[in-house]
């Protein structure tokens, strides 16, 4: 049995022409690989908030329809803020094979494999079925029972059993630039265990990896942010009965994105930076800048640098700080009256008296009733 593994699509409109390339990537390899499965492990759309008529979602149902053509496929919802319920309109979409849309934890067989696919866990869908509270904690362990409990009924089958998922696994590694949402639910890889799969297909991490010994993010399709600078694809698997004996990553054809940061106000540079990684890339580069000294970027000495390199295209945005809020700053840090003083006249060009340094000093060291009497007689 050979499937097709991938997820996180998160297709925008902004992105369009991207998406567009690595989708029919992915569809002309289903075909070529003759695949029997298609596994989506959530996040198809960016937005649960998308328009139907939008280049989006167009390009969402065209994609699913044509892999129908070619396989049978399996789809769960991801991360609620992407996703939502957005999938379930990919049930419409036609083709010669079944499109199963998971919308919530459910167990079918197909194409002579036992799936079960689980949608991100939520606080709505476990307060709903099982009446626990919002703890995290308390989620991550309910679904220690959502997991043995599919994991029996997939032993009654003399076939393969495959868990999809979207969730956080322990251990994993994220991808650079990836925002989470901060409130993931981590699932453990001895707890995935407890369903006793044979392989296991994910999706929510950027970063296509392999954990363990047959647990499988597919990672997202092309780069989302600017400093995402892994490989993006999917994965064909490829098991003989339930022995899973071969997973390969596919490499999309998507623009490679890097970010350069430089920090001029505080003098921090990216020093370490690999000029490699600019080769064949699309690079921002972000300069944070005194307002006043912005005219020494040179904006065209820039690109023509990174360019030099190998950069495709340069992308330079500035980063303006007004130089009163950094002396404003300076002053207000100062610990005491005497530092104030030194901030002030450093940040003016200016000297001051040791007396006057001695003065404030005095103010906020001898006390009041002293320091009174000390005036009295001077006067």
């Amino acid at each position: 049995m050979k499937l097709l593994h991938s997820g996180d699509w998160h297709i925008r409109d902004s992105n369009i022409d991207d998406c567009r390339k690595c989708l029919q990537f992915l569809v002309d390899t289903a075909e070529k690989e003759r695949v029997d499965l298609a596994i989506i492990a959530g996040d198809c759309f960016d937005s649960r908030d998308i328009k139907l008529d939008s280049l989006s979602a167009k390009l969402i149902i065209k994609t699913i329809s044509e892999l129908a053509d070619i396989c049978t496929i399996a789809v769960i919802l991801g991360t609620p803020s992407h996703d939502g319920t957005a999938p379930e309109i990919l049930t419409f979409a036609k083709g010669k094979f079944s499109i199963t849309v998971a919308v919530k934890p459910m167990q079918v067989i197909l194409d002579g494999a036992v799936l079960t696919l689980i949608p991100t866990p939520t606080k709505q869908f476990f307060q709903t079925e099982s009446g626990i509270s919002e703890s995290n904690a308390e989620i991550s362990q309910a679904m220690n029972g959502l997991f043995a409990g599919f994991g029996a009924r997939a032993v009654e089958f003399d076939c393969p059993h495959i868990l999809v998922g979207h969730w956080q696994v322990a251990g994993s590694i994220v991808s650079t630039g990836q925002t989470l949402t901060g409130h993931d639910i981590d699932i453990g890889f001895d707890q995935m265990m407890l369903a006793n799969p044979d392989l296991i297909c994910l999706g929510h991490i950027h970063m296509p990896q392999k954990l363990g010994d047959r647990a499988f993010y597919s990672g997202s399709l092309y780069p989302l942010t600017w400093g995402e600078l892994e490989a993006k694809g999917f994965y064909i698997h490829a098991l003989d009965g339930k022995k899973l004996v071969e997973s390969r990553f596919i490499e999309t054809p998507t623009r490679k994105l890097v970010r350069v940061q430089e920090d001029l106000v505080n003098e921090v540079e990216c020093k370490d930076f690999d000029m490699e990684l600019v080769k064949g890339a699309y690079v921002r580069a972000d300069y944070t800048v005194y307002q006043d000294e912005v005219s020494k970027i040179d904006k065209d000495q820039v690109t023509k640098f990174y360019k030099d390199f190998g950069a495709i295209d340069v992308d330079i945005r500035i980063i303006r700080i007004p130089r009163e809020t950094i002396r404003a700053a300076s002053v207000l840090e100062a610990e005491t009256l005497k530092d104030e003083f030194l901030e002030m006249a450093k940040l003016r060009g200016e000297d001051i008296d040791p007396e006057t340094l001695s003065m404030a000093e005095q103010l906020e060291t001898v006390p009041a009733e002293e320091l009174l009497k000390t005036i009295t007689e001077a006067a």
